[in-house]
């Protein structure tokens, strides 16, 4: 989950053309045995896997007593891909990249390297509750992150972003950036972490490795080029994972359904529709305006012309002002009973979408436009009670269909 950097901000980087050389920076970092990293990440074992990019492997990890603090390390490992890149290109990169320093930033705690070793490793601190795709995936009995926690980790996350694009000592990007390089805090804020080394040639896994190329956009997965509008991109799949609570290319899903950002696209545009796709845990449960604004930024985001994508600076600014959205009064925010939330839980679904119980009474007609993204001529289900306005909304713009 490595990092491009570049001392001209504007120019698309080839992604397997050498780093330039970054000035030797000071010092201060720990640079851990192999045998200390191997410990840690219990022998890099399936328990302490995260995730994987086209350059490196991530393991959560517990080193031993801290001598500053006398406490247990909790960190991350960025285990990098073998490449031809030197021992003292590498530790000069790492000093470069020790010298970012932002709120938003998890901190680079050290590394691993030696002379005549191709094992290359970074190691960062780790957040109370860990990476963003753990959170919202993982565990069952987890933390309900809402949608407030939502909007601070996304808010959080484009900051850090727009400090590596625009604001820092030199520009740095992702070249997979993901909810894996998200880690969260107890309070819901977030760092990002992985802002590492590219030190591989990686065609070969942009050719083959589905999952590590997931969040690519479709410039760096097609032609090899890197630009801050292609973190944009990989940035919009992240809001379309905390609107919908689903995971791209989640293999769980039918194939039609796995791309995330083919899947969802029918839906954006409307708000009727993207109702449906929002994710249960914050389904009726945040401001409708705040949803569809996540909903447009997510859209421009990834939009296929680079050029027309917004900026990190811009998105942050976005952000802001839907943190401030209230919902209103009309809506009151309403907890699910035990009951309801076990039924949704047995309920079939309709292109992905799971379809509510109905309270009082059910509305079966045809249109030529239905709201589940079907065919023409399909049956258009809908749930009297809550769901009237969303209905009388959505039929109301629609009223030159015939058959409703």
């Amino acid at each position: 989950m490595g990092s491009f950097k570049s001392t001209n901000p504007g120019s698309p980087i080839p992604i397997s053309g050498p780093l330039p050389l970054p000035p030797l920076g000071g010092g201060g970092l720990r640079n851990y045995s192999f045998e200390e990293v191997s410990a840690a990440c219990q022998q890099f074992s399936a328990d302490t896997y995260m995730s994987e990019g086209i350059s490196s492997t991530i393991y959560k990890a517990t080193f031993g007593d801290d001598t500053m603090s006398s406490k247990k390390l909790e960190a991350t490992v960025t285990r990098l891909l073998p490449s031809t890149q030197t021992l003292k290109e590498f530790v000069n990169e790492v000093n470069t990249i020790a010298s970012l320093q932002h709120p938003q930033l998890c901190k680079l705690l050290g590394f691993h390297a030696r002379e005549g070793s191709d094992q290359r490793m970074l190691v960062y601190e780790r957040l109370f509750h860990g990476s963003l795709d753990k959170l919202l995936y993982g565990r069952s009995d987890g933390p309900l992150i809402d949608w407030s926690a939502r909007v601070k980790v996304a808010l959080c996350a484009v900051q850090g972003l727009a400090f590596l694009h625009e604001e820092g000592p030199f520009q740095a990007m992702y070249n997979d950036f993901s909810t894996a390089n998200i880690q969260v805090d107890k309070d819901f804020s977030a760092k990002l972490s992985g802002y590492g080394c590219v030190s591989c040639d990686p065609e070969t896994e942009l050719l083959n490795t589905s999952a590590a190329t997931a969040s690519l956009s479709v410039e760096t997965r097609e032609r090899g080029l890197l630009t801050p509008k292609s973190n944009v991109w990989s940035f919009g799949i992240v809001l379309l994972e905390l609107l919908t609570g689903r995971k791209n290319l989640d293999s769980r899903h039918p194939r039609e359904e796995r791309n995330i950002v083919k899947w969802s696209k029918p839906f954006l545009a409307d708000d009727c529709r993207l109702t449906l796709i929002l994710d249960p845990r914050i389904k009726g449960r945040c401001p409708p305006k705040a949803a569809r604004a996540i909903a447009d930024i997510a859209q421009k985001c990834l939009q296929k012309d680079p050029s027309v994508r917004p900026t990190m600076r811009s998105i942050v600014d976005t952000l802001k002002n839907v943190q401030d959205m209230k919902y209103p009064s009309r809506y009151p925010l309403q907890e699910p009973s035990a009951a309801v939330a076990k039924q949704m839980t047995k309920l079939p679904s309709f292109n992905g979408v799971v379809i509510p119980p109905p309270p009082i009474a059910l509305f079966i007609c045809t249109s030529r436009d239905s709201i589940f993204g079907l065919s023409s001529k399909n049956l258009v289900v809908g749930y009297a009670s809550s769901s009237v306005d969303l209905f009388v909304e959505y039929f109301s713009r629609r009223q030159q269909d015939k058959g409703c």
